[in-house]
Parts: structure tokens; C-alpha cells; sequence
């Protein structure tokens, strides 16, 4: 059974769609990560999932069962750690312990509470009877997030869980909220510009954009302006001697974006080797990882400003020898490029 399963979600602010999911589950014990540029729509459905919106139109499930916002018996379990820290006035433990007393329990909480703060590399002694006001930016950020550990969600949803904190902030929380999922099995959701960390935990990445979902994985996105060609094709200068060229384009291209799935690109080690029936791209391979929870092995090839993401059989990795720096050639089919449109 899903932990979540979304049903045809519409949400709008003002009567300004901002959210379109026609089907979409996440499951128990899972990490998911939320990828999509500014405005994609991470915060809103970060929003429904800890059930402090309700869709406007749509239906949510938690546990198999239909479920309404605010109510108090699921956000008991389930916490947001939004991108504003949201401090009261008042002291570090009592922001910690604030949680702990709206739902009665107060067993042990200053054990609670110091662990809270060990958990995001905060000295107990040190900042436990600080003032909220006495916080740096990144102190607060983690005092936010050692808010939420000490309520031990059995769901932590998180939005942009290192921004704006220095690197070693960062760091910590991170390895507070993989401690969350280890230690007692929460759900993890996060919403992130960390890529490189993303790939490193997730068990599913799901990326979104301009409010929908538009799948799995890492897509490459390549905005106008686009040049109108011959038999309905369009093209788009992406350096000074390469051009990409996709079919299927809307008739008004002002806004425009192509979108390319990586297993619609294949990396090639010269020109020759590329199969007729697809277009080609000459660049440079610029970053190879591997993702620790699935095993996969993506590679990054940069063609002017333009970095096109694919997964490679390992099999082509190990035979072409491919490291940062190697030139390589992306191929990819006209007709395969996705549509869609920038803004709301």
C-alpha cells in the first residue's frame, strides 16, 4: 500500500493554476527527492503533502485511506520543514519543546531536546537557553530542523533544506535528516538544488515543471528563442557551430521549452558512430556520478550552455573510457523532444 497516492490534483492561488498532478504515489520508508526549476511547483506540493493546503480540486490518500487537511490525527506523523525558519520569539528549547507540548507529550524532553540539537550539530549546553534573535542564519536553520526531529515524523518533509546556511550547515543537516530515515524509518520528501546530494540518497527523483510532473530522473531542458525551419521543424543556437533541431513544436514558440528525457540520448565517441535516423551534438563530458541507492551511472555532457543528462549502460562507460574533459557526441531524435511552456 502507498503511503501517498494522488489522484487529479488542481490547486490554484488566486485562480492561478499552480499544480496539475494526475497520478502520482510515494511509498512508506522511501526517499524522494523534488528536482524542477524556480517555480515548478516543490513548494506547493510539498504543501499538500503535509496537509497544511487542500488541493482545490482532487484527492489525496495517506495510509489508503482519504485525507483532509489540517487533520490531527495524520500531521501528528507528518512535518514540514519549509524554506523560511519560522522561529517563535522565545528561547531554542522552548522552540524545540514547542512541538512536543501542542501534543501533550513531555516525556523526557529535555533528553529529547538535547538530542534534537546534538542530532544538527548545535551544543546543547551552548544554545539551548539562547534567544531566537541570538541565531545566525544557518544556527536558526537547524534549530528549525531539530524542531521537527524531536517530534520523530514518521514523515519529514523538507523544502530547500540547505539554503541559504554555509557548508558545513549544510552538511549536518543533511546527515540529521538521513539519521531521521535510518534511525526510526521516516519518509523522506526534499525538495532540492543539490543535485550531487540528491543522487547520493534518493530512491526515487522526481522532477516537475511549470506544475506538472514530468517523470523520473534528470530531464534537460532548452529554452528560446527557436528559429522556425522547413517541414515544421524549429532550431535553437546552442554554441557557434551547434544547432539543436526537434519537431513537434507548438505554433506559438514564444515561451517554449523542449524537454529531453535521458533515455532519449545516447553518448557517442565520435560523429561516425552516431545511427542516422538521430540528430547529434558535439561537447564535453563535464561530471560522471554514481547514484549510491540505485547503482546507475549518469553522466553530464556540456554543448555550449546547454548540459544534456544521460544514463549510459555501464558497458559503453567502461569501453569508450569516458572521463571529464573527454569530447563526446550526444544523439537524440527530433521527434522524441517534449513540449512545454515557461511561466505560470
Amino acid at each position: 500500500m502507498a503511503l501517498y497516492q494522488l489522484e487529479h490534483i488542481n490547486h490554484s492561488y488566486n485562480g492561478r493554476p499552480v499544480l496539475c498532478v494526475d497520478q502520482w504515489s510515494v511509498a512508506e520508508g522511501t526517499i524522494t527527492c523534488l528536482c524542477g526549476p524556480n517555480g515548478s511547483g516543490k513548494s506547493t506540493l510539498l504543501k499538500l503533502l503535509g496537509f497544511i493546503e487542500s488541493p482545490t480540486r482532487g484527492k489525496i490518500s495517506f495510509k489508503g485511506r482519504r485525507a483532509d487537511s489540517y487533520a490531527r490525527h495524520i500531521r501528528a506523523g507528518v512535518t514540514l520543514l519549509p524554506q523560511e525558519s519560522y522561529l517563535l520569539k522565545r528561547s531554542v528549547y522552548k522552540n524545540i519543546a514547542y512541538g512536543l507540548r501542542i501534543r501533550g507529550d513531555r516525556t523526557e524532553e529535555a533528553r529529547r531536546i538535547r538530542q534534537a540539537l546534538s542530532l544538527v550539530g548545535l551544543d546543547p549546553v551552548e544554545f539551548a537557553g539562547r534567544s531566537w534573535y541570538a541565531l545566525s542564519g544557518g544556527e536558526a536553520r537547524r534549530v528549525a530542523l531539530a524542531a521537527r526531529l524531536v517530534l520523530r515524523p514518521r514523515v519529514l518533509l523538507l523544502d530547500e533544506p540547505t539554503i541559504s546556511v554555509d557548508a558545513a550547515s549544510a552538511q549536518l543537516m543533511k546527515e540529521a535528516a538521513i539519521d531521521a530515515h535510518r534511525r526510526w524509518g521516516a519518509t523522506l520528501i526534499i525538495a532540492s538544488h543539490d543535485i550531487e546530494w540528491l543522487e547520493d540518497i534518493c530512491h526515487d527523483i522526481v522532477y516537475l515543471f511549470n506544475g506538472s510532473i514530468l517523470g523520473q530522473g534528470r530531464k534537460t531542458f532548452i529554452f528560446g528563442p527557436w528559429q522556425r525551419l522547413p517541414a515544421g521543424r524549429v532550431c535553437r543556437q546552442l554554441s557557434e557551430q551547434q544547432v539543436f533541431a526537434a519537431e513537434g513544436a507548438p505554433p506559438d514558440t514564444d515561451g517554449a521549452v523542449a524537454a529531453l528525457d535521458p533515455a532519449d540520448l545516447s553518448i557517442h565517441s565520435s560523429a561516425g558512430s552516431v545511427p542516422v535516423e538521430k540528430n547529434s551534438l558535439e561537447g564535453w563530458v563535464t561530471r560522471m556520478a554514481m547514484e549510491k541507492n540505485t547503482g546507475r551511472r549518469n553522466i553530464s555532457v556540456s554543448v555550449g550552455q546547454t548540459e544534456f543528462i544521460l544514463y549510459p549502460d555501464a558497458a559503453v562507460l567502461a569501453k569508450e573510457g569516458y572521463q571529464p574533459g573527454s569530447r563526446a557526441w550526444i544523439a537524440y531524435r527530433p521527434d522524441r523532444v517534449q513540449w512545454f511552456r515557461s511561466g505560470a
